[in-house]
């Protein structure tokens, strides 16, 4: 709408200018003093830069060619649109700078015509208040801008939070559920190759405990989510009331937490029954001081436990020998896994546990490792045992 106006009005002018006295068309001067103060106009179509560089050269032609009071005053249609238009739409510090130079300009046009002092005074001080306002309408588009990429930058990181918190979730589901789930499926695939009915009982006792603890682990991160409940009061697990670090041994924490190294030793025992139950000879070697591993290292280490656990079901070979290491040594923890790869089609896998892993061991400065040798499948997870201070030393 204002490409119009400004082209209708520059046409106009110049016709209405070219009737006047001072306006000479028989000479190069004549037309340039006819044209330059409404070149800036034209120029403005282009974008605010080419406008403001125009309108400093028109003023340069106008003051060389030492134009009279006339003159001057013919370009204040143009300097009202120039200026107000400059000063809006320049980068704010670029707007200041134009608006400054204005009154050096003025001076200038003063000094090569001092004759013309009235008229560059109602120039200079029209030019001055398009100038101000110009400014002013700068000052507003740039909080406006600014306040706008705030908010863009808010909804970028809720975004991100969105996405870390869909991961998070993602991996405390597949921690939480895919162990037992896999420990009923594998002991469900058993069962139709049983025909003894005290090993079908007892397969059928370990589907109903795994489902029982898949719906404890389950009901424990509903409460998590609401972020205020208590854990064991909404799981309803008894071992959540065990406040002796002797009695862990007899509880499975389904809270998610490992708080004792007892604690962590019951988890790995609890896998390492499962595993038995699930037909597997299993080899646990532990070695060096569990005590010595962090309250926040063993709550990773029991996720881990779980998965290697889950990963040994779904794709072992439980013909074969399965060895499972935890090691204390010098400033590292490690534990892993060996295990043979089975034959047959394993149980449907969501390809999300060893990345899971690596995002929970980095968070501690440590590495996880799965090689492939002779049939042999090996996973092995080491973490500094003082976290991210150890790796920073």
């Amino acid at each position: 709408m204002l490409r119009p106006v400004i082209v209708v009005g520059t046409i106009v002018m110049l016709l209405a200018d070219s009737t006047t006295p001072y306006v000479d068309l028989s000479t190069t001067a004549g037309w340039i003093l006819w044209l330059a103060p409404y070149l800036p106009l034209l120029a403005l179509l282009f974008g605010a830069v080419p406008g403001v560089a125009v309108w400093f050269a028109s003023y340069a032609a106008i003051i060389v060619l030492g134009a009279p009071s006339s003159a001057f005053v013919g370009t204040i249609f143009s300097n009202v649109i120039v200026v107000a238009l400059g000063t809006f739409l320049l980068p704010r510090r670029a707007a200041i700078g134009f608006a400054c130079a204005i009154p050096v300009t003025m001076l200038g046009a003063f000094i090569r015509n001092p004759a013309s002092g009235l008229a560059l005074t109602l120039v200079g001080i029209l030019a001055l208040m398009s100038a101000a306002a110009g400014l002013s309408l700068n000052t507003f588009r740039s909080r406006h801008e600014q306040s706008a990429e705030r908010v863009r930058d808010l909804e970028r990181e809720q975004q991100r939070v969105r996405e870390e918190e869909r991961t998070r979730l993602a991996y405390e589901l597949h921690d939480i559920v895919a162990h037992d789930v896999t420990v009923i499926a594998m002991q469900a695939r058993r069962a139709e190759f049983v025909d003894d009915a005290e090993k079908t009982a007892r397969i059928l006792d370990g589907i109903g405990r795994a489902a029982q603890q898949t719906l404890l682990d389950l009901r424990s991160l509903v409460a998590l989510l609401r972020d205020g409940h208590d854990e064991a009061s909404v799981s309803g697990d008894p071992s959540n009331d065990v406040t002796d670090e002797r009695d862990l041994s007899r509880a499975t924490p389904s809270d998610g937490q490992t708080t004792s190294a007892v604690g962590l030793m019951h988890d790995l025992d609890g896998v390492i029954a499962a595993l038995t139950q699930a037909g597997f000879a299993v080899a646990l070697s532990v070695e060096g001081e569990t005590s010595r591993i962090p309250t926040s290292v063993r709550h990773a280490l029991r996720r881990t436990i779980r998965e290697l656990g889950t990963n040994i079901l779904k794709h072992a070979d439980p013909a074969n020998d399965v060895e499972v290491v935890l090691a204390v040594e010098g400033e590292h923890v490690t534990l892993g896994s060996t295990n043979s790869i089975a034959s047959g089609l394993p149980v449907m896998s969501s390809r999300t546990g060893l990345e899971a892993m690596r995002a929970r061991c980095e968070v501690f400065g440590g590495s996880v490792e799965a090689t492939s040798e002779d049939g042999r499948w090996t996973t092995s997870m080491s973490i500094p045992l003082e976290g991210l201070s150890a790796v920073r030393r």
